[in-house]
């Protein structure tokens, strides 16, 4: 008589032993006891074997293995359908997936949104009102978290749009009003330089800036003759945008509010099809990136705001005018690494040259005892070593980014390049850590 045998596969005895945190998902491995798959295979074999008739037929019995070859090969014929399809259909395609992004791109933006913003959410969650008002329920906590953080943004952008924009408007409108008695103010200075300092040759100076002085004129009178129909027509656009970006900002909020289930679903998809350690390393590997990228990127706007604050104090203070317009200036550009504040400093020792050279020297070492502060002490106490580059890397990524992407190339590639970097060394380290190589 034919042994009994157990043709169930597998026999699991599942008990979770292991405990591991993925951010706030908790991740729980299950232990298994395994027979041997191999063995219980044969002893199948064997009993088939032994059950079947003389005149047993074969037939196609599927399994787990077939299963997984015919959602392979399904997946290379539809895809394989679908670039087909879009090599044929280029202009079409091309239109669809433009509408696409289109229809999309309150999300993309909602997702920087929620991505820049969020290290200031959970500080002010955790710590302000978790510790130092001892709020117990975590929910309320977030959620107060996100109300302050979302009115301290909004008031700052009523500031900005109330104040500071107006203010450097009109600046621009008086130097552009003015531009002629400047250069004729730049010109009387730089005579008198020139007879005072013989070794410069003064007047091929002022032949470059007579020659590119007309162009000036002509951008400034067509700007303030075409700015205001320009406004009209794009207002249209501007209210668009204005909807976009309120529906970005409310996608945002439910982003972050709804941040642990996100994640818990991403990590569920994630150790779903991939296998945990390969899931594990990616998990933590996106967490370093992230980090990375959003404490360079908060901590490089804290740091050039503080600036911009600072500028335009010392300038009120040294009566020097167009302080707001110049420490815009001097913020913004700023948040480029390194290049910054000497780019930020330009516009305004130019301008100054040609109103007053002692207003333009005074400004000149203010500036350069601000970036000797902020390279000294503000700096590496908010950002630290938030990159992990060295010079020669920082100066590579804004050279890089500048050439592709402009100014905010320029402020970009930092982190880019940082997070590139960290990836990289990663791969090197696992690989000399598998050839068993050590390099000093």
């Amino acid at each position: 008589m034919a042994k009994k045998l157990k043709l169930s596969g597998i026999n699991k005895k599942k008990k979770p032993v292991v405990h591991e945190e993925t951010g706030k998902i908790k991740v729980i491995v299950l232990k298994e006891e395994k027979v041997s798959e191999e063995k219980e295979v044969s002893e199948e074999k064997e009993a088939e074997l032994v059950e079947r008739p003389k005149d047993y037929k074969f037939r196609f019995e599927p399994t787990k293995k077939y299963f997984t070859i015919s959602v392979y090969a399904f997946g290379v014929i539809a895809l394989a359908i679908i670039f087909k399809l879009a090599l044929q259909n280029i202009p079409s395609f091309s239109v669809g997936l433009k509408k696409f992004s289109i229809v999309i791109q309150p999300f993309i933006v909602a997702f920087f949104i929620a991505f820049i913003v969020n290290p200031i959410v959970k500080a002010l969650a955790d710590k302000f009102y978790g510790k130092t008002l001892n709020i117990k329920k975590p929910k309320v906590c977030l959620a107060l978290g996100i109300a302050t953080t979302y009115i301290i943004i909004i008031a700052v952008l009523v500031v900005c749009f109330t104040y500071i924009i107006p203010q450097v408007t009109n600046s621009i409108t008086e130097l552009i009003l003015n531009s002629d008695t400047l250069y004729k103010k730049g010109e009387a200075w730089l005579n008198d330089f020139g007879e005072k300092v013989p070794i410069l040759d003064t007047e091929y100076i002022q032949n470059k800036i007579e020659q590119s002085f007309p162009q000036l004129i002509s951008f400034g009178t067509d700007f303030v003759k075409n700015v205001f129909p320009k406004i009209l027509n794009a207002s249209i656009s501007i209210a668009k945008t204005a909807i976009n970006i309120l529906l970005s900002i409310a996608i945002s909020i439910y982003m972050i509010y709804d941040k642990r289930m996100l994640s818990k679903n991403s990590a569920r998809v994630i150790y779903a099809f991939v296998p945990k350690k390969k899931a594990d390393t990616f998990l933590d590997v996106t967490r370093e990136c992230g980090s990375i990228f959003t404490g360079f990127i908060v901590g490089k706007t804290i740091d050039s705001t503080i600036i911009g604050i600072l500028c335009f104090i010392l300038m009120s203070i040294l009566k020097l005018p167009y302080a707001i317009l110049i420490s815009v200036i001097v913020g913004v550009t700023n948040m480029i690494p390194y290049f910054g504040p000497f780019i930020g400093a330009v516009p305004g020792i130019l301008l100054y040259l040609f109103m007053s050279p002692i207003q333009a020297l005074v400004f000149a070492i203010m500036i350069l005892a601000l970036q000797q502060f902020d390279g000294w002490i503000l700096g590496p106490k908010i950002l630290g070593d938030s990159t992990g580059l060295t010079p020669l890397w920082v100066i590579f990524g804004i050279t890089v980014g500048g050439a592709y992407g402009g100014v905010i190339g320029m402020f970009l590639g930092v982190p880019f390049v940082a997070v590139i970097a960290y990836l990289s060394d990663m791969l090197i380290t696992g690989r000399l850590k598998k050839r068993n190589i050590e390099i000093r």
